[in-house]
């Protein structure tokens, strides 16, 4: 039972769950109500007609019996002009078994059922034949008087208008449900589409609409973007402010302490304002980072071109690979800013490795970067530690600039994340350093 799971057969949108939801009990409803309308037409019915024929073919037989030999051909004739059927007789009957009856003949069940029980000496049953009904019975001398009678004379000629009638409404109703769904999906699919956007650095302009709940989901979105805006803008500021007004105080106590006799100490204080002086560049760079750029139009061949000829030059050391599915495809993304993260990422690889190899591969709905290198790499379980900001791994492969503070891949993944993608790093399968595998959205 756990392996049947009905999740997975499901629609996965939530306007096919709907609509799924609402139409599964009106043909539920309008499947039981007509298998039961029609079940009971079908017996009533039929069980009218063939009472009415079964007296007709009751007293062919009865009169037969009692009509001498040279008569009964001049009786059986008689007969079919009456009555309307074919009479026949048969000196062997070559069926064995009683019926004949196709699976879907429901109408044939109570047919049968009638004919069985008010026809004596009835011998086969052929309900197959196309629009005849073929009825043998024994006659005394062990011969067979074959009935052909017309299968409208046992059934009723229009049991489809109901079932017609119910497919027509489902179908109406259908629609209508249709159209109505669409209305009310649309504005969370304009909810989703702006919070998607929101997630990439995009603010997209957006008005809440729909029902009561909707709207309510979108103005608390709304709020929650003016407030994470403000945040970002305030942090901005105030990272961008504090490192630029430390920067004169250590000019000055950088130019004092160089007019100073050299000495031991001082070279110690001239390192530490180095380091301070690092820690701001660094501090300035993850402000820039705050301030994206705006998203461009760009075929992948161009943005791989971009990325190559403006990445650090380290030609006797990168080796770069292309793999696209459709040369001219066009993409939306920010180029400057994967350009620095893409920077970032062979700085590090560079200190460390003397082979970098650099592969842009394009998914189906995916852009995978790949940045790999024959250093140290870093131990696994201190992957998810070197991601995050103002950490310096004490391994043999510090990610985050050896001088710096432990901000350089912080700024990368942010930069990614800002185009909804994810920044992974694994060990390289190929030449057994780190992997840096950037994802991104197409």
């Amino acid at each position: 039972m756990k392996n049947l799971k009905l999740k997975k057969y499901l629609p996965r949108s939530f306007f096919g769950r709907a609509l799924l939801i609402i139409i599964l009990p009106i043909i539920f409803l309008e499947a039981i109500i007509g298998f039961a309308f029609i079940q009971r037409y079908f017996e009533q019915v039929t069980t009218q007609l063939a009472k009415s024929t079964v007296l007709q073919i009751n007293y062919v037989l009865d009169r037969y019996e009692n009509i001498l030999s040279d008569e009964r051909k001049f009786f059986l004739n008689n007969m079919e002009t009456k009555f309307d059927l074919k009479l026949t007789i048969v000196a062997q009957e070559s069926q064995k078994n009683f019926v004949q009856k196709y699976a879907y003949d429901f109408s044939g069940i109570t047919l049968i059922k009638i004919l069985k029980n008010d026809v004596p000496n009835i011998k086969h049953i052929d309900l197959k034949t196309n629009g005849m009904v073929n009825i043998f019975t024994i006659l005394p001398n062990n011969s067979y008087l074959k009935f052909e009678i017309e299968r409208e004379r046992f059934t009723a000629s229009n049991p489809h208008q109901l079932l017609v009638l119910m497919v027509l409404l489902t179908i109406i109703l259908g629609f209508l449900l249709l159209m109505v769904l669409r209305n009310q999906i649309k504005p969370i699919k304009m909810l989703a589409s702006a919070a998607e956007a929101f997630g990439k650095g995009q603010s997209l302009s957006y008005k809440p609409t729909g029902s009561i709940e909707i709207r309510k989901a979108g103005s608390a979105f709304l709020e929650m973007r003016k407030r994470l805006e403000r945040q970002i803008e305030q942090r901005t500021q105030m990272l961008s402010g504090v490192s630029h007004d430390l920067r004169t105080p250590l000019t000055r106590l950088k130019l004092a302490l160089a007019l100073k006799e050299e000495d031991a100490e001082a070279k110690e204080m001239l390192d530490d304002i180095q380091l301070m002086q690092n820690i701001l560049d660094e501090f300035l760079e993850f402000s820039k980072n705050q301030q994206t750029e705006k998203i461009k139009e760009i075929s992948l061949v161009d943005f791989y071109t971009f990325i190559k000829n403006n990445s650090v030059n380290l030609k006797d050391k990168i080796d770069w690979h292309l793999k696209l599915t459709s040369k001219g495809r066009i993409v939306h993304l920010r180029p400057q800013n994967l350009l620095r993260a893409i920077n970032n990422l062979i700085e590090n690889a560079d200190f460390y490795a003397s082979k970098i190899r650099i592969s842009i591969v394009e998914k189906e709905s995916r852009l995978h970067i790949n940045i790999e290198d024959n250093g140290p790499g870093i131990p696994s379980e201190k992957i998810k530690e070197a991601i995050k900001p103002f950490v310096r791994l004490d391994h043999s492969r510090n990610l985050n600039k050896p001088h710096g503070v432990g901000l350089g891949l912080s700024i990368a993944s942010d930069l990614i994340k800002i185009h909804g993608g994810n920044l992974n790093l694994k060990k390289s399968k190929s030449l057994g350093g780190l992997k840096a595998s950037l994802t991104l959205p197409l």
